[in-house]
């Protein structure tokens, strides 16, 4: 048996299927949350389910994202793509072969941000919402990274909003911001971050 050839044939095999596609697959899981919950999910025409939800979604770009919702106006928009950092190794390694599998079945886009949370605005004249929770829910998930940074180095613009929408004075600003970051540290998931906020500072 000649195992250098099979080598080889193999290597040819798993070059050709694209490296990216190999290492990270042609979908990748996506987490959608809205306010309020139990909105239809739906991602160039076909519909996901209910939020909250985590599902695969295949990767490719220009994919149109659908939140719906009865007595909530419908929300649309984008879905944000950026390019797999396998598919830069995908063209070291595998030349112009592996790079062009991996065009073909998506695996060269990465969806970036991989959490989505939408606040649907009632379907009414004005649309407008002052619910303090929602407030919370959009702050901390729409700025996760800027959020959770402020907290960790004591304070900032995002930090300061959360702080009066929770009521807190300035004397226990300190204090709660030091308790937010641990919160922070020991739950990854931004919603849930948020709804613990609203849940121990009891905010209506």
């Amino acid at each position: 048996m000649n195992y250098p050839l099979l080598v080889t044939l193999a290597a040819i095999a798993f070059l050709s299927s694209g490296c990216a596609s190999v290492v990270s697959g042609t979908d990748q899981n996506l987490t959608f949350n809205s306010e309020p919950e139990d909105a239809t999910v739906t991602v160039s025409g076909r519909v996901l389910g209910k939020t909250p939800l985590t599902v695969p979604v295949d990767r490719g770009s220009n994919q149109s994202i659908t939140f719906e919702k009865e007595g909530y106006k419908t929300y649309t928009a984008q879905l944000s793509t950026t390019t797999n950092p396998w598919f830069f190794g995908n063209i070291v390694i595998g030349g112009l072969l592996g790079s062009t599998t991996d065009g073909v079945s998506g695996a060269i886009h990465e969806f970036s941000p991989d959490q989505y949370f939408v606040t649907l605005k009632p379907d009414t004249p004005t649309g407008i919402s002052t619910s303090k929770p929602r407030q919370i829910k959009e702050i901390i998930i729409a700025f996760s990274g800027e959020f959770r940074h402020q907290l960790a180095s004591g304070g900032g613009e995002k930090v300061d909003t959360i702080m009066h929408l929770l009521g807190i004075d300035d004397s226990q600003e300190d204090t709660t911001i030091r308790a937010l970051n641990q919160l922070a540290l020991a739950n990854e998931n931004d919603l849930e971050l948020a709804k613990m906020i609203i849940e121990i500072y009891d905010v209506q």
